[in-house]
């Protein structure tokens, strides 16, 4: 963990686990964390850090490592678009062509819905590029492992910017929202809205801003020992929808899949709130019971979480029905000693040629309506860097 962030904020909402809960929930789930865990159920073996020096099996598995020939496919394709004079959101496939390089993304992607829940393309330079092309060219390649974007209800941005943003209005009194995910704090273990999630990074922080993953299997398997807990994660919750003023959503956060799989949606800015805009009082509150569970699939996820330490340029795709994420808080450089600073973008896509391997539970099918079921010209796509709405986040 960074050893201490550039935001200080103190939260009321329930939106980051008390270190009382984690405390007690640790003792509850007989947790206690080695350096090592096993039994992860999408890796094995291996070190508990998965980052840019790591050079075994496990690592290799799950890396696309661009060639130079890769490379120069991508920049072609680039210019192909720039000819189509088409605006970002028409981005598609085929408006971004890749010969051979798409065959190798698809070995990978299609893997995602039930096989390996992640993988990594790596070999980027976005140094290279302006912001503009740096969009085109992660668009683009996402295209060709996810056919549709999502975009939050009451929300047409599709392509959002993860990186510290401060603002006047903090100081000033004024209203503007400025979430979690454009702050230096840690993030805890959640899941966004939609069914594949993709991650670019264009440049790391100085210190800390790793990105952590956790499966449910194996949050599940560590939280069996309290079905009580697992129990209330299966009954329905009110959480907010905001779409608009008063809109909620009523369902579970925890699923078994027809092929026994189990699948997860737990957004905990949809049930707690944030820091800045905690659960709204029309809502009743979360009970006793529902703090326990969903501070439980945090605890018990820090137990068995992957971190990943990226490179700048990597862009890593996983399933957001499977897998938890999380993040370290972290410093960004200082721009006079010509240091970075942590900014990522984020699409959150579907694969509608694969559709068969996606299970989706029904309860889920309203909100995949919700933020899939637009038309390509209704989507924004900022280029430089803009807040986060709290309809987006998460």
């Amino acid at each position: 963990m960074a050893p201490h962030a550039e935001d200080t904020i103190i939260d009321t909402s329930g939106y980051m686990p008390s270190a009382n809960s984690v405390k007690e929930l640790k003792k509850a789930l007989r947790l206690h964390r080695t350096q090592s865990v096993t039994g992860n159920s999408w890796i094995s073996g291996g070190s508990q850090t998965i980052d840019s020096h790591d050079r075994d099996e496990v690592y290799e598995a799950c890396i696309l490592q661009l060639s130079l020939s890769d490379l120069q496919e991508i920049e072609d394709a680039a210019a192909f678009f720039d000819g189509t004079k088409l605006p970002l959101s028409k981005l598609q496939a085929e408006h971004f062509p890749l010969p051979t390089l798409s065959s190798k993304i698809r070995r990978f992607s299609i893997l995602l819905p039930d096989k390996q829940p992640f993988f990594i393309i790596r070999g980027l330079k976005p140094q290279w590029f302006s912001k503009y092309k740096n969009i085109v060219v992660y668009m683009g390649i996402a295209s060709h492992v996810g056919t549709k974007r999502a975009m939050a209800a009451g929300d047409p941005v599709v392509l959002h910017h993860i990186t510290n943003i401060p603002i006047p209005s903090e100081q000033d009194g004024t209203t503007t929202y400025r979430g979690p995910p454009n702050r230096t704090i840690a993030l805890p273990l959640h899941t966004d809205y939609g069914e594949i999630l993709s991650l670019y990074t264009l440049s790391r922080a100085a210190t800390g801003g790793d990105l952590f993953l956790a499966d449910i299997h194996d949050i599940e398997a560590r939280i069996r020992i309290r079905p009580d807990i697992l129990e209330t994660l299966r009954r329905n919750w009110l959480m907010v929808n905001p779409k608009v003023a008063g809109a909620y959503d009523e369902r579970p956060l925890l699923f078994t899949l027809p092929s026994g799989r189990l699948a997860l949606q737990a957004s905990r800015s949809r049930l707690y709130g944030t820091p800045t805009r905690p659960r709204p009082t029309w809502l009743p509150p979360l009970s006793a019971q529902q703090i326990e569970a969903v501070d439980a699939l945090h605890v018990a996820g820090k137990e068995v979480a992957r971190r990943f330490e990226f490179r700048s340029g990597d862009i890593i795709f996983f399933n957001n029905l499977r897998m938890m994420h999380a993040r370290d808080s972290f410093v960004d450089g200082v721009e006079e000693e010509n240091t970075t600073k942590r900014y990522l973008l984020r699409l959150i896509l579907k694969d509608e040629r694969n559709n068969e391997k996606w299970e989706l539970p029904p309860e889920m099918q309203p909100t995949w309506k919700e933020i899939y079921g637009h038309e390509d010209e209704e989507e924004i796509v900022p280029i430089h860097e803009e807040l986060f709405s709290y309809k987006a986040g998460h």
